[in-house]
């Protein structure tokens, strides 16, 4: 008889603390499912902004600085281009290049660190998931 009521009590234990700790699964399950949701959305401004930098940095690489104006008209003639202004440009233009190949060097990386975010606050949430639905 003694066996019959621990196994009973045990039972009910099991019972009243699953129903205790489901919803605070259930409140961190949502918690986690916000929290994806954020930074899907910095995951996906990340990428975009990655598009937007890599097709100025192709653009600049295609870009032929134009440092002499061309003439009006056919009876003008064209100068000659001032050699430092040449070189100038050039670096300018390797720079911006530079400056462009470092951002997107960071949006990568930081973009591969959302995805590793989001890929453990879903195994999370799977896990979270699975025991809930084993509790009940």
């Amino acid at each position: 008889m003694q066996i019959i009521f621990l196994c009973m009590l045990l039972i009910t234990a099991n019972i009243i603390w699953a129903d205790i700790e489901a919803p605070d699964q259930e409140a961190r399950i949502r918690q986690l499912e916000k929290t994806l949701t954020r930074i899907q959305q910095e995951s996906q401004s990340t990428y975009q902004q990655f598009l937007m930098i890599q097709e100025l940095r192709r653009n600049e690489m295609s870009e032929i600085p134009q440092i002499v104006p061309l003439p009006n008209s056919p009876e003008q003639s064209i100068p000659i281009p001032n050699y430092k202004d040449l070189i100038q440009l050039k670096q300018d233009q390797q720079g911006r290049i530079d400056k462009y190949t470092t951002d997107l060097n960071h949006l990568y990386g930081r973009y591969q660190e959302l995805e590793v975010e989001k890929r453990t606050i879903f195994e999370q949430i799977k896990s979270l998931e699975q025991k809930t639905g084993t509790i009940e």
